[in-house]
Formats: structure tokens, C-alpha cells, sequence
């Protein structure tokens, strides 16, 4: 008999009641190797000699609840799951058990070995999966430096998976409290989520084959890293329109080149989609004088890129224009398209999240319904309004108008500023050293900064995606958990235009450099000065 045959996952179950120890010993012991606690203390000593593979606690125990007991094991080692066994009205621990606890799933008691067992292999194949990607990447490094950057690859897709999580754990979290959203939302959301995930998951498993070749190895990272990028701009995509709900967005207007950010995006997607059927034109009918405007640079960026997006997704052939003209007091966005069309009494309802309009029953369209909804949204927050035209199989005319406002408007250029300022002001501090975070805070007393502080690399970027009004980041190097290196490369993924500044204790060039890369502006070592924190804001000014 070798040792495949004789293998058992093992797993520590902890309860109060003694014949509840036994039931779940007679029930699993076949199965698994069982290790049963009475209390929690005598559970982290069976943890700590023995290796874990996973854990199951009752909440309610003396001494010491399951909640806990679960803390103190994620101290120890945060990888096997855990799962809370709990009564249906501990609502209040459930909630702990969540966000204090990170427990996979709860049962409610008593336990059904039906209800349990299922839910124990998927937190086994979730915590194996984690360890078989970990040391495929080792292994990898290991045979063959040639695949160093596929590797590097891998590691940020997985990165990304772990951030495209909580982000979804956050946007969630917001919509049940606010119960906002609806059994509609749920249901889209977890279609929307699995179909990348699915992806992400299936080509991660098929990269442990040994016998894989470099060429369809390289071919799986693709897939990986395209699904990646999908799950994390639904995600993106939530938790924005669940900012705007709350009304945490607002216009940063400011002096800007407008023709050049929107033919900028124009170009993006005719470089993607033009083909011999299908071509793409771009009409700026304002004078070459009035280019420069004053507008919220992000905002009108995103809204021709979504228009765009709708248009290039449902035409398959025919043209796409996109049209910049002044009507009145207005600047007139205009996308038109040769593609599907819209029927009639579909349009009220193109707006509406999750709500996609697909004519044709042959062919489906990929996308997540959330596009054009960010679009009304900050039409609507801009003070202006979109009108859509449209006939099925005769394509469609999306018009945006918005208040245009040009440089030379002496009354809203000091709005402009004013705005800016205050977009600049918004400041991320990451420090993980006490003294040196109460003298930072010490050094913006008497400022209107408005401070935001995370201690690690990996509360920076939590503290971003909540505070996308944050424009300017100071960033230490060293830190636990999470360096500031990877926490840059992450905030300036999700946000271009962040400015993170490095600030370390570190004084050599190579130092300077990794920072750089990993998309810092600036770089100035330790101590910080008064007049060094004054000519950072001035620069980024």
C-alpha cells in the first residue's frame, strides 16, 4: 500500500459537549484523520504539534468562544479554512466570525452530516489549490529562470484575485447593510463573478500538469491574467456605482486638454476593434482654439470610454463615430453605431444595472450590464443629461450633454483650482512606525489636508479602494504584510492618476529605482523635514 492510499486530510473539531465529539468522530473518522478539543486552549495545543489541514469550532464554549479560538489560530497559521458552527439567531457572531474570524462558511447547528461533509471538501480543494499553485510557482523558478516572468505573471494574477475578493467582500458587505440591492443584483453578481473565476481557477489547476509545454504554458497565463482583469472590472465597476449611490463622488474639475483625452480613448478602441468591415471616426467640430476646457478629466474619460465600449461590443460591421461639438452652453458627446439596434421599449431600461438588450437569440454579447449606468451616473452628478436613439438592425446615437466650460472662464478657473486643491489634499500617510506616523500627523495640524492612514502595504490599498478621492499617497518601503513597492504597483493599477511619493529609510540607487518602477514619482529618504513634505505638496501642485 503506498502512501496515496493511506493519506488523510486532517481535521480538528472543537465543541464543549462531549457527545458531540464523539458524533463527529464516529461520523468522519473513516474519512479523515479527527482530532477533537473540549475547549479552546486544549485545541491551539493539538494545533500547534500537529499539522492541520483544517478547522471546525462550536461559537458558544466557555473560557474562550469559537471566535476566539479562530483569531488566535489565524495568528498562528491563517491557511487551513475554518468553519463556525452557530445557532440561526447569532447574528452578532456571525458578523464576528466574518470579519474577525475570516471563517469559509458557517453551519447552523445542529450539524447535518449532508450539509457538512460537501462543505468541508470545498474548503479542502480551496486550501490544496492554494498550496499546489504555491509550489507549482516554486517549482517553476526552479527547472527552467526562462520562465521567470511568466511566474511574476502568475503571482500578480493571483494578487489581483486576492484584491478582486475583498473587493467584492466590501461591495457586498455595503449592499446588504444598505439592502439596497435586490435578489436581481445577487443573482447577476455571482453569474458575472464565477464566469472569470471559473476561468482563472480551471487554467490555474491545468498549469500543476508537469508535462505542460513552455508554449501552452504561456497560453494559460493569458487566459488567466484576461479573466483577471475582466473579474476585477466588475468589481470596479460595483463598487463605483456604489459610491455614487452614497454620493462619496465628486466633480474634480480642472484645466485640461478635452480633445486630446477624448481622441486618446477614441484611438484605444479603434486600434482594438477597427477591421476591414468595421471603421472607426473621429469628428472634433469645435475650434481648434477651444480644446482646452475646464472639466473632471476622469469622469469624461470613462463616460467615452463606456459609450464607445456599448458601440464596439453590439457592431460587428459598419461604422463608429464619436462626435465633440458645443450646442449652447453645452459640450455634446455623440457615439453612433451601425450595430443591433435597441428596440423601443427596451431603452428605458438599457440604464438599469445588470439589464442587457440582445436582439439577436443566435449570438451572445458578453458584458455585465454596469457600463451605461456608470454613464447616467455621472451624467446625472455632472448636472447634464443623455438621450439615445435607436432602431433594431439600424444601429443606435448615444448623446451626451454636459455643462461646457471653457479655460478662459475666469469665475469657474477659480473653481477649478479650488477643486483641485482640495483633490490634492486628500492624503494617504502609510507608515508602520508609531513615532514617525504622530510626526507626520503633527506636520499637517494646521493644514486643510484631510488624512487617511493605513500602516502596511495591504491597508494602503483597502484604504484606496474606499477612498478613491485620495489623490496623493505618501508610501513607505518596508513594511509588514504588504511592502509599499507591491502596495504602489496596485494603487497606480487601480488608479493612474494617484501620485505616490516614497518615503524610506533606504538611501541606495537600486532602492530608488525598484520604487520608480513600481510607479512612484518622487523619492526622498529619511528623515522627512517640514520643508520636504512642503515641497512635495508644491511639486504635486
Amino acid at each position: 500500500m503506498n502512501e496515496s492510499d493511506t493519506f488523510k486530510y486532517s481535521i480538528l473539531y472543537v465543541d464543549d459537549e462531549e457527545i458531540n465529539l464523539r458524533v463527529f468522530r464516529a461520523t468522519f473518522e473513516d474519512e479523515f484523520r479527527v482530532f477533537t478539543a473540549i475547549n479552546g486552549e486544549q485545541g491551539l495545543d493539538i494545533f500547534k504539534d500537529n499539522k492541520i489541514d483544517h478547522i471546525i469550532t462550536d461559537q458558544r464554549m466557555p473560557e474562550m468562544t469559537g471566535i476566539e479560538f479562530l483569531k488566535k489560530i489565524i495568528d498562528l497559521n491563517p491557511e487551513p479554512n475554518r468553519i463556525l458552527l452557530t445557532g440561526f439567531s447569532d447574528f452578532e457572531a456571525l458578523s464576528s466570525a466574518v470579519n474577525e474570524g475570516k471563517i469559509y462558511q458557517y453551519i447552523n447547528k445542529p450539524w447535518d452530516e449532508s450539509e457538512l461533509k460537501p462543505v468541508i471538501y470545498q474548503a479542502l480543494e480551496a486550501y490544496y489549490i492554494k498550496k499546489e499553485n504555491q509550489m507549482l510557482t516554486k517549482a517553476l523558478k526552479e527547472k527552467n529562470s526562462l520562465l521567470e516572468r511568466e511566474i511574476n505573471h502568475k503571482n500578480e494574477v493571483m494578487n489581483q484575485l486576492r484584491q478582486s475578493e475583498q473587493e467584492l467582500r466590501t461591495a457586498k458587505e455595503k449592499a446588504e447593510e444598505s439592502d439596497k440591492l435586490k435578489t436581481s443584483f445577487l443573482n447577476n453578481m455571482s453569474h458575472e463573478i464565477r464566469t472569470p473565476l471559473n476561468g482563472i481557477v480551471g487554467f490555474s489547476e491545468l498549469l500543476c500538469d508537469e508535462d505542460l509545454q513552455h508554449e501552452e504554458r504561456k497560453v494559460f497565463y493569458a487566459y488567466i491574467e484576461r479573466n483577471s482583469r475582466d473579474l476585477t472590472e466588475i468589481i470596479s465597476k460595483v463598487v463605483l456605482l456604489s459610491q455614487l449611490e452614497s454620493g462619496m463622488e465628486k466633480l474634480i474639475l480642472e484645466v485640461t486638454d478635452g480633445k486630446k483625452i477624448l481622441l486618446d480613448v477614441f484611438n484605444e478602441f479603434a486600434q482594438l476593434f477597427s477591421s476591414p468591415r468595421l471603421r472607426f471616426q473621429f469628428h472634433y467640430l469645435m475650434p481648434e482654439n477651444e480644446t482646452t476646457l475646464i472639466v473632471d478629466k476622469c469622469k469624461i474619460r470613462e463616460i467615452a470610454f463606456q459609450l464607445l465600449e456599448n458601440a464596439s461590443k453590439f457592431t460587428d460591421e459598419g461604422q463608429i463615430n464619436m462626435i465633440i461639438s458645443k450646442v449652447a452652453d453645452k459640450l455634446r458627446i455623440t457615439v453612433t453605431d451601425t450595430g443591433i439596434g435597441i428596440p423601443e421599449e427596451h431603452i428605458k431600461m438599457i440604464f438599469d444595472r445588470f439589464r442587457k438588450v440582445e436582439s439577436d437569440s443566435n449570438k451572445l454579447y458578453r458584458g455585465n450590464g454596469l457600463g451605461l449606468s456608470i454613464v447616467k451616473a455621472y451624467v446625472k452628478l455632472w448636472g447634464g443629461q443623455i438621450d439615445v436613439k435607436s432602431k433594431p438592425g439600424s444601429g443606435s446615437e448615444f448623446i451626451v450633454e454636459i455643462p461646457y466650460i471653457p479655460a478662459n472662464n475666469e469665475a469657474f478657473q477659480d473653481q477649478a483650482l479650488f477643486t483641485q486643491q482640495e483633490k490634492i489634499h486628500n492624503i494617504l500617510i502609510v507608515e508602520d512606525e508609531e513615532d514617525n506616523l504622530d510626526y507626520l500627523k503633527l506636520i499637517f495640524r494646521n493644514t486643510k489636508a484631510k488624512l487617511f492612514f493605513a500602516r502596511n502595504g495591504e491597508e494602503a490599498v483597502e484604504v484606496c479602494i474606499k477612498n478613491p478621492q485620495i489623490h496623493l499617497v505618501l508610501m513607505d518601503l518596508k513594511m509588514p504584510v504588504m511592502d509599499g513597492f507591491e502596495a504602489t504597483r496596485i494603487i497606480k493599477k487601480m488608479s493612474p492618476t494617484s501620485v505616490v511619493i516614497a518615503q524610506s529609510a533606504y538611501a541606495f540607487d537600486e532602492d530608488r529605482k525598484r520604487a520608480m518602477d513600481a510607479g512612484c514619482r518622487d523619492f526622498i529618504v529619511k528623515p522627512l523635514t517640514k520643508n520636504k513634505i512642503e515641497q512635495i505638496i508644491s511639486s504635486v501642485n
